[in-house]
């Protein structure tokens, strides 16, 4: 049986509180220092997630990836050696900080664009990732476009990047989308009018922490979704967030390496089946709440 440690902690990224996760068979300092080592054997997974923007929710997800690659490579009798490195990091002010860390600068309630959550991403790479032998990136949803954007600059950087595997992506004509034509008027009417959403949501924030578990525990009842004082969806500054990101990332059109799971054929004609991949088991876009098992072995394909 395969035992994967994992630890949380807030640490600054280009000076702001970010919330990240790391998981592995080996956690020491040692094996998570910057600077490649000799003969260095870490193997290290980059999460990038979709909104919520919360590392949280990719907890069982990235135990999973883990043991498959583990139980792979002794099952296959290779890279018996390696040392996998599973880092997942949160969005900009997605996950309530912590009172004791609010130090003036970086506040609670300050909201970020979809280019400084971009920027982000960057930075934590090169402030926090190990160099390794090999990086993979993994971008969920929004993340995907995330990690598209960073990754010339993170080759540039030195990292050995392997593969980048967007999950769900959420990177192109989103207005022309079923749901962006529906909500596009909706969308930009309260990212103009920021007013209004504060009159629609003000009553979020003085609900009960119970009531608010109760409503979101509606919808997150699987048993593999982490859960935690943290975990809560704070609705209003979330929803804030996903308008502003929403409005950005309309019209964009890109290609990229590996694509797991579109909701359009269009893509799989457009770029072809060596860069995408259609799901054959019907997950959920948001995978992580029940399964993160299944499009965990969907994605140790691409491990080489």
């Amino acid at each position: 049986m395969v035992s994967i440690l994992r630890k949380v902690e807030w640490v600054r990224v280009a000076g702001k509180w970010t919330k990240m996760s790391i998981m592995g068979t080996n956690i020491s300092e040692e094996n998570l220092r910057l600077e490649e080592h000799n003969n260095d054997n870490r193997v290290v997974i980059l999460m990038i997630p979709g909104n919520p923007g919360n590392e949280g929710f990719y907890a069982h997800f990235g135990r999973e990836v883990l043991k498959n690659l583990i139980e792979n490579d002794q099952k296959e009798k290779k890279n018996q050696d390696n040392q996998y490195l599973f880092y997942t990091v949160s969005s900009l002010n997605h996950v309530r900080m912590p009172i004791h860390l609010d130090d003036g600068e970086h506040r609670n309630h300050d909201r970020f664009s979809l280019e400084e959550q971009v920027s982000h991403k960057l930075s934590f790479v090169k402030e926090h990732l190990p160099r390794g032998k090999k990086l993979y990136i993994l971008g969920h949803s929004i993340g995907s476009y995330m990690m598209l954007r960073i990754l010339p600059e993170v080759i540039n950087a030195g990292f050995n990047v392997e593969k980048a595997v967007g999950l769900f992506p959420t990177i192109q004509h989103m207005a022309t989308s079923p749901n962006g034509k529906r909500l596009q008027g909706t969308l930009a009417t309260l990212q103009r009018h920021d007013w209004l959403t504060k009159m629609i949501s003000w009553w979020v924030d003085y609900l009960p922490s119970s009531i608010k578990k109760y409503l979101v525990g509606l919808n997150l009842r699987h048993p593999n979704i982490w859960t935690g004082k943290d975990g809560w969806l704070y609705w209003r500054s979330l929803r804030k967030r996903q308008i502003e990101q929403n409005r950005r990332i309309q019209n964009l059109k890109t290609k990229f390496l590996h694509l797991q799971n579109s909701p359009r054929h269009s893509m799989l004609e457009r770029l072809g089946d060596e860069q995408v991949t259609l799901d054959e088991d019907d997950c959920e876009h948001a995978f992580v709440i029940s399964e993160g098992d299944v499009m965990a072995r969907n994605v140790i394909k691409y491990f080489g």
